[in-house]
């Protein structure tokens, strides 16, 4: 039968730790300098959105003042080459600027309306929510629209404005 040490020095332990923790911290700090921070494609197709929103909302505008007094324009989308791709119509208040019924779905059809495309943006549904500060007035009421992660903006139907997006 043969006779086997094990020769482990306390010395020899600590150098193995001793590597084993330069190893992860090198790896840690090589992970921490080639890492790049990638921007939330999400996040930008909904500012894309929104800013395509908030446009055509001033367009829509300037068109029934054009056209007054009208209920309801037909507004035209554009790609980036100025060739048209889609018609809309899109129901206008008596102040002149975009509007639906007071509902959800009224909302929707203010999105729909004005940025030519159902509710998504880059495959996640943007939530149309409606709004109001007393029941029944459409000088008081506005509509939300946000992403599941928390970014949204809102619009206000009485006067056109269109809040930046909160995130």
């Amino acid at each position: 039968m043969k006779n086997t040490t094990n020769d482990t020095s306390p010395y020899l332990n600590i150098m193995k730790a001793s590597i084993a923790a330069i190893f992860a911290i090198a790896l840690g700090v090589l992970i921490n300098v080639f890492n790049t921070d990638e921007s939330n494609t999400t996040e930008n197709a909904f500012l894309s959105s929104a800013s395509t929103f908030r446009d055509h909302v001033i367009s829509s505008h300037w068109q029934w003042r054009v056209q007054q007094p009208t209920t309801m324009i037909m507004l035209i989308h554009y790609d980036k080459a100025g060739k048209e791709i889609n018609r809309k119509p899109v129901r206008m208040n008596h102040n002149g600027w975009p509007t639906a019924a007071l509902t959800d779905e009224g909302c929707e059809k203010v999105w729909t309306g004005l940025v030519a495309s159902p509710l998504n943006v880059d495959g996640f549904k943007v939530h149309a929510r409606y709004y109001s500060d007393t029941d029944d007035s459409e000088d008081n009421y506005w509509c939300r629209y946000s992403l599941s992660s928390g970014a949204y903006f809102d619009y206000y139907p009485a006067s056109g404005k269109t809040t930046d997006i909160e995130f």
